[in-house]
């Protein structure tokens, strides 16, 4: 503790700065003055010497009657102060308290005798936000249940002072530090960082913890505004820059002087040993973060809104009962939400409140003043309230706050003790300390129930998608694919979408203000997939909709994840020229679907004179509505759709044919550029935009269109399908191969069409080190989605000309599969091939073809051989599960690692000589 010297300096200031501020301060009314009284004596040395003098009361009521004076009135409820004495319970279960109206604490000399009767709550401090949020998240009727049945289902996280990392690092880091793992949908971030103070996030990633103000960054702790090594003089002239009028200078004065000395001495060291040293470093930094925080939430109204609207937007949604676990400055917003809120309006099982500074004396006059009661009003929303405190955190000056608050009734227990925070020798104040404190994870646990942590749950809203919601601004329009709920005896499907479309339009058209096709437009509405619903929606949209899944009949929310694109020589690596020559396998009358940009029909490789047509029609998915089909007739739409060439090099490698000169080479040179299956015809669904980029909602249209032209027909039109894309897997998420995509892709091919994947480009990855230097490094497990689908042939890529010398591509993605099944199932060539270019010029040979390389290259390959063999076996046409299996079987061993090669590389010759 603080030696007594220390304290009598202490005390001396803030008399002095009481006095002077007192005869400067204006004469406040009766009822403020009465407000401003000080709480009762404290229990600790360093407390009682820094108890609050009338400069603080005058200082609340005249800062709250300017703020009351600028935010407009409204009707309030009143709260009754009633006089209970609380127990100070250290650990374990808490005494009951004991009402004892008839006699008040009678009030230590210098403190002001609280007056009998209830104070109401000033209207400037229960916002309209605060009404609206307490109705949005009264929670459904869902049934009575004590609280250790765990009914609470949304734990909402409120950070502390000074700077952190971006909000979605800063809950990954508390999730593994309270539940050991990342959780997805159950938690939330309520994030009120400053960028105006702290322009740049904190670095940091999940791996790291959230330990607050800390030695090895020292100068960047500080206040920006000081650039100075922190001294204690340095520090009150942070809180004269911050101060607005004397009054604010008198608080911000008295705070530094209380959490200054409440500090502990270090081990009773004299000297200025290294470790004395250290812990005055590290408090004068918390002192600096507190100082300015505290000032923006007591005096700059604009930014105290800006943190309680931080938790309100984070409950609004609804999704409780909710378990609320606030730190350090984190509570006092928390304390100041909750406490307007009424008992059946929001559902709180759990208020967590860790290293709070509700105990310093000065925040607590404040709180009192606005309550205006002698004790700080118990939440009514609350069932059960934990105050966690680590003797050695400056911040938390008084470890036992039970006597400071009304009305306990045996809600509120106190965890208090020296050293129980794990990182007390780093920062006693550590969020990530308190939160890995074994009674803490207790409590939560005890709230949510046994089954909330389990690794395997099942989510509304998937986890990729949860996670973005953390990382992006609130108002920010994430693309989400929503899944249809299809059970039993339930609404007919038709009528599920058409009442989930009438939601998502109501929900919406309050942030935007628009109707109509207007608002359609606006949030990117796409309702005509058979099973999903595509639509951009904000946080709050999102996280209402988890709220109303059930009525809804909503399944899943996904995110509308992103898909990314990923001849000559290689068409005798697989033997196609040899049994075009020996089989006739031309690819004459197999349709194939190329999923991808698009196709530059008019390119001269897919018309020649005097030969059909390759490419038949072509429709654009990355529209809005039911894709238009396209003809030749319709000119440049169609002619030109691809505006990224991926495809139309793709679709040049399945079918077409052409002569033209080698890339670079002169042009008196042409040579002859054919498709694996140069007869087949070719269908083009744009599902990735002009840079390359697709979303699953577009992939699922092109597919469904697919199926659509098939059952039309009453036979199959389209044989096969090539999809040279992929993206990212969360195997967290959902089972490997039964993504939305995965799903109608199986459909598909259960319809009777081949479906082939490219494996996906994510074979080597580059390590970066501390030093910044960079190493390769070959990644198993790397099989993207969709290519993890069973019901597929997902190829990866070898050498074009030697494959049994180079081997697989350094760049193929390898398996096996997140569920540990064999990926890829086979190679094919795929670095650097020739094929069409989409950027031509039809009188110039020379700029006919371009070279690329990439799985998606190798899945064009199978394609084409497919289709060729398809045109001279059509007896296997619609069995799928035959071809892939005589396909597989007839592959060559390239004699690597099963999991790089699967198979192994495709003969067409021996496919068509083994049947």
């Amino acid at each position: 503790m603080a030696t007594r010297q220390q304290r009598a300096r202490a005390a001396g200031r803030a008399q002095k700065r009481a006095a002077a501020v007192a005869a400067a301060a204006p004469k406040p009314t009766e009822a403020a003055a009465h407000a401003g009284q000080a709480p009762p004596a404290r229990r600790t040395a360093a407390a009682k010497q820094a108890k609050p003098k009338k400069a603080v009361a005058q200082l609340a009521q005249a800062k709250i009657a300017e703020t009351a004076a600028a935010r407009p009135s409204k009707p309030t409820r009143r709260i009754a102060a009633k006089t209970v004495t609380g127990d100070k319970p250290r650990t374990g279960a808490p005494k009951a308290a004991k009402p004892n109206p008839a006699k008040p604490k009678t009030a230590k000399p210098g403190t002001a005798k609280p007056e009998a009767s209830p104070r109401r709550v000033p209207s400037s401090h229960r916002s309209a936000a605060t009404a609206s949020a307490a109705r949005a998240t009264r929670p459904r009727a869902t049934g009575e249940g004590s609280l250790a049945q765990g009914r609470a289902r949304t734990v909402v996280y409120l950070h502390g002072i000074g700077n952190k990392p971006p909000a979605e690092v800063l809950r990954c880091q508390w999730d593994r530090a309270l539940f050991g793992r990342e959780m997805g949908e159950r938690t939330r971030m309520a994030y009120w960082v400053s960028r105006e103070r702290y322009p740049s996030p904190e670095p940091g990633g999940c791996q790291d913890q959230d330990h607050g103000p800390g030695l090895n960054q020292a100068e960047q702790r500080v206040l920006g505004a000081l650039g100075v090594v922190p001294q204690l003089a340095d520090l009150r002239q942070l809180a004269d820059t911050l101060a607005g009028s004397d009054a604010e200078r008198a608080c911000l004065q008295q705070l530094l002087d209380e959490v200054q000395a409440a500090a502990p001495e270090a081990a009773g060291l004299h000297a200025q040993a290294p470790i004395d040293v250290l812990n005055r470093m590290l408090l004068k930094l918390i002192s600096a973060a507190l100082l300015q925080d505290v000032h923006d939430f007591f005096f700059v109204p604009a930014r105290r809104e800006q943190m309680r609207e931080s938790l309100l937007r984070r409950m609004r949604a609804g999704g409780g009962p909710f378990v609320v676990v606030a730190h350090s400055q984190g509570s006092l917003i928390a304390y100041d939400v909750l406490r307007a809120f009424e008992a059946e309006g929001c559902e709180v099982s759990l208020l967590l409140t860790l290293g709070s500074p509700l105990g310093l004396p000065v925040v607590r006059s404040m709180f009192k003043h606005w309550s205006g009661t002698p004790k700080l009003p118990f939440p009514p929303c609350v069932k059960r309230w934990v105050n966690v405190a680590e003797r050695r955190d400056p911040v938390a000056l008084d470890d036992d706050l039970s006597d400071d608050i009304a009305d306990v009734q045996g809600r509120f227990h106190n965890i208090a003790g020296s050293r129980i925070n794990p990182d007390w020798q780093r920062n006693p104040h550590s969020a990530s300390g308190y939160l890995s404190i074994p009674e803490v994870r207790a409590e939560v646990r005890r709230a949510v129930g046994v089954g909330f942590d389990q690794p395997i749950a099942h989510p509304v809203l998937i986890k990729n998608l949860s996670d973005q919601l953390e990382a992006q601004a609130p108002d920010y329009r994430h693309e989400v694919l929503i899944e249809l709920d299809r059970l039993p005896g339930e609404r007919a499907p038709a009528q599920l979408k058409r009442d989930l479309v009438a939601a998502l339009r109501a929900l919406t058209q309050a942030s935007t203000g628009l109707q109509g096709d207007a608002l359609d437009a606006a949030i990117e509405l796409e309702d005509t997939l058979q099973r999903y619903v595509s639509v951009r929606l904000t946080r709050f949209e999102i996280e209402s909709l988890r709220d109303r899944c059930r009525g809804l009949s909503l399944k899943r929310l996904w995110r509308d994840a992103g898909k990314r694109a990923l001849i000559y020589q290689s068409r005798s690596t697989v033997q196609v020229d040899a049994a075009q020559v020996a089989y006739r396998a031309l690819g004459a009358g197999i349709g194939w679907a190329v999923l991808d940009s698009g196709i530059a029909a008019a390119h001269p490789h897919f018309q020649q004179p005097g030969l059909p047509e390759t490419v038949l029609a072509q429709w654009d998915c990355t529209q809005r509505g039911r894709a238009r089909e396209l003809h030749r007739r319709d000119g440049a739409g169609f002619a030109a759709l691809d505006g990224n060439g991926h495809g139309t090099h793709v679709a040049g490698i399945i079918a077409g044919q052409c002569e033209a000169p080698l890339p670079g080479m002169a042009p008196a040179t042409p040579l002859r550029f054919a498709g694996m299956a140069p007869q087949a015809r070719l269908y083009g669904l744009k599902v990735l935009d002009d840079d390359g980029n697709g979303r699953d909602s577009w992939i699922i249209k092109g597919v469904q269109q697919v199926a659509e032209i098939n059952e039309r027909a009453g036979e199959l039109v389209i044989h096969g399908v090539n999809l040279s894309l992929g993206g990212y897997f969360d195997a967290e998420s959902y089972g490997c191969g039964f993504t939305p995509l995965c799903n109608e892709l199986r459909r598909l091919w259960r319809q009777g069409v081949v479906v082939v994947i490219a494996a996906g480009n994510d074979g080597l990855a580059w390590l970066v080190q501390n030093d910044g230097q960079a190493y390769p490094l070959n990644l198993d497990l790397s099989i993207g989605d969709p290519a993890n689908l069973e019901e597929a042939l997902a190829v990866g890529s070898v050498h074009k000309s030697s494959p049994h010398s180079y081997g697989v591509s350094y760049f193929s993605s390898r398996g096996p599969t997140a569920d540990g099944r064999h990926k890829p199932d086979l190679v094919a060539p795929g670095e650097k091939i020739v094929s069409a270019h989409h950027r031509y010029a039809a009188d110039d040979p020379g700029t006919w073809m371009v070279e690329m390389s990439g799985t998606s290259m190798a899945a064009a390959h199978v394609s084409g051989l497919i289709a060729a063999f398809l045109s001279v076996r059509r007896e296997f046409i619609g069995f799928p599960d035959r071809v892939k299996q005589l396909l597989l079987d007839q592959c060559l061993d390239l004699r690597r690692d099963p999991y790089m090669q699967g198979r192994g590389l495709p003969s067409l010759m021996r496919m068509l000589g083994g049947t």
